[in-house]
């Protein structure tokens, strides 16, 4: 059994500049053992900026299934006439001289229950475990954790 998954999945982007209100994107969902609680979106952006955020594992599921989060970042599922079952995933960014960004993303559900499936296999539900060196080290900084970035 694999202990990482990645995935490339196609979503569409909220903005008032497009035709239709959504510009498409790509990103890659990955999922790892060693960080069992989250799951890591990162977007290959112009100019070759990366950016990445974290989600919750669990709320990710349920907000397949109902609206699902209060903070940083609330997803709930959706249904489109023209695009079938979906999920939206809405993110704030932290506050900065011209305020909180903020994006609403759109993503199949089908994609979305998925990567989940296989996520879950590596890892089920309930049986994730950390281990508290590797969490205090993740605080810390160390460039050795596995936790990478920290979650949004």
């Amino acid at each position: 059994m694999e202990a990482e998954v990645r995935v490339t999945v196609f979503m569409e982007l909220e903005t008032a500049d497009t035709p239709g209100g959504r510009a498409p994107l790509s990103a890659e969902l990955a999922y790892a053992a060693a960080d069992p609680f989250a799951v890591t979106m990162t977007f290959h952006c112009e100019g070759g900026e990366v950016t990445r955020w974290r989600l919750d594992r669990q709320l990710l599921g349920d907000g397949c299934r109902g609206p699902a989060g209060e903070g940083d970042v609330r997803v709930e599922p959706t249904a489109d006439q023209g695009r079938g079952p979906g999920v939206r995933i809405e993110l704030f960014g932290m506050p900065g001289p011209a305020g909180r960004s903020h994006g609403v993303l759109h993503i199949a559900a089908a994609d979305v229950t998925a990567f989940l499936a296989t996520a879950h296999e590596v890892v089920p539900p309930g049986a994730e475990r950390i281990c508290l060196d590797e969490l205090v080290a993740a605080c810390l900084g160390d460039s050795e954790s596995p936790f990478g970035e920290h979650a949004a």
